[in-house]
């Protein structure tokens, strides 16, 4: 856990240009939120005890099919002691003690019961396995959550990236209409309006500022990291210079694992099968076979039941004797109910149609695996070839801006014209990270219901 949290470097230096101090830089990668997490999440850990305690309940089980060896005493103090004469006129005498005790070892064994008991030990083994598949699923869903927290950082990022970019190219365009508009070259207006995108892409950064800060607060919240840190006004730490921006100075320098190195990384769950073995499909794979063996305790319950005793005892006193004596006694007891109302067969009854309910539950549960694969499957076909389109935008877009700005400057276009295509090419980038984004939740679907699934 220690090692883990070692992950979040957070580094702080003078600035080289500025008496001011640098932010603290966060960095954190993936694989590190995913370990963290995991080694974090109260779910896992109460999954944990969870199966532990079903672990400690099947080696009890265990215990009741062998031989029972116990220490058995008794102690009994009687006031009257009754007297015997063995002849008529002959003098009585005490037949018993006021002090009686005896103390010795007892086994118990049963030697049939037609499986009620092993049946139960299995049953217990089985629910074992149950919780064990729930600790399972339950990792699956904190490292599919983790990953789902780390994309949408990511995607913040990726937009406050491109919102930089735009008000820095705003700020440009801005300096150069204000000296056109002290020549007498632009308008008031073109100069007002240049002013006014500025305005508006400093609110738009500002928002995706507090966008990232609120995602990376989702992630603290399952890695545990990130305590002490002013995240409120983060910044992407590929933005090298963001004071000249004109916005308040950055909290904290924040890089994370590239969109591109993250999808390489899942890229093989494209490519994976539908894992067989899910964990909640054998969740109530298990409960069935805990019921079903449950059900089979249960109509033992009609037949004769053997049960084996041995007893080893030192008593006091030993009538008509009054002293000690050791006594050994062996024996054999069986029982068959003649008439119990139907108890055992409605037991029985019962955990057959509990173990019905768990079978049918897995089969709509593998009903809706299937669908949600097929689906992340033909979302994530769609998303690969809307990332082809989305390259090609955004060069094209960006292209469009210059050139509009260009032709602005020779008096083919007006203000509005220049503005409409820096906007346009700030939403084509946006647009791109987002389908990224979503490229990835739909890989990360595909692993978690894959055999990786499981595997940071």
């Amino acid at each position: 856990m220690r090692r883990a949290r070692l992950a979040l470097l957070f580094v702080c230096a003078a600035a080289a240009s500025s008496a001011a101090a640098t932010p603290p830089r966060l960095s954190l990668g993936l694989a590190q939120a995913e370990t963290m997490a995991l080694e974090r999440s109260p779910l896992i850990k109460a999954a944990g005890s969870d199966l532990a305690s079903a672990q400690a309940e099947v080696e009890a089980g265990l215990s009741v099919l062998a031989p029972r060896v116990t220490l058995e005493g008794s102690y009994q103090y009687q006031t009257e002691v009754p007297k015997v004469s063995l002849a008529p006129g002959a003098a009585p005498f005490q037949f018993g003690a006021h002090d009686n005790y005896s103390v010795g070892p007892a086994l118990s064994y049963t030697l049939w019961d037609q499986g009620a008991l092993l049946s139960a030990w299995r049953s217990q083994k089985a629910l074992a396995g149950s919780r064990e598949a729930q600790l399972e699923l339950v990792r699956r869903q904190v490292l599919l959550l983790v990953r789902l927290d780390y994309f949408q950082v990511q995607l913040a990022l990726e937009r406050e990236r491109s919102l930089a970019d735009s008000l820095r190219l705003a700020l440009v365009q801005y300096r150069d209409i204000s000296q056109r508009f002290r020549a007498g070259a632009a308008s008031r207006v073109d100069w007002l309006s240049a002013h006014e995108q500025v305005l508006e892409r400093s609110r738009d950064l500002r928002q995706a500022q507090a966008d990232a800060a609120a995602a990376l607060r989702a992630l603290f919240a399952l890695t545990g990291g990130g305590s002490g840190l002013d995240v409120s006004a983060p910044v992407d730490e590929r933005i090298a210079d963001w004071e000249s921006l004109g916005l308040s100075s950055a909290t904290a320098s924040v890089g994370l694992e590239a969109l591109e190195s993250v999808e390489q990384r899942l890229k093989i769950a494209a490519d994976s099968p539908l894992d067989e073995a899910y964990p909640q499909l054998r969740v109530y794979e298990k409960q069935e076979e805990a019921q079903r063996l449950s059900a089979r305790g249960a109509a033992a319950g009609r037949w004769p039941r053997l049960r084996l005793s041995f007893k080893s005892a030192y008593f006091y006193p030993d009538l008509p004797l009054l002293q000690g004596a050791w006594q050994n006694a062996a024996g054999l007891a069986a029982s068959v109910p003649l008439f119990e109302w139907g108890l055992s067969r409605h037991e029985a009854q019962a955990q057959n149609r509990l173990a019905d309910e768990s079978a049918w539950r897995r089969e709509q549960v593998l009903e809706e695996l299937e669908r949600d694969w097929l689906a992340a499957r033909d979302r994530y076909a769609a998303l690969r070839y809307e990332e082809r389109l989305d390259d090609e935008s955004v060069q094209e877009t960006a292209e469009i801006a210059r050139l509009r700005y260009a032709s602005y400057r020779a008096g083919g276009s007006t203000i509005l014209d220049v503005e409409s295509a820096n906007l346009g090419a700030v939403e084509a980038r946006v647009a791109a990270a987002r389908r990224r984004t979503e490229l990835l939740v739909q890989l990360a679907t595909l692993a978690s219901l894959s055999s990786q699934g499981g595997k940071p």
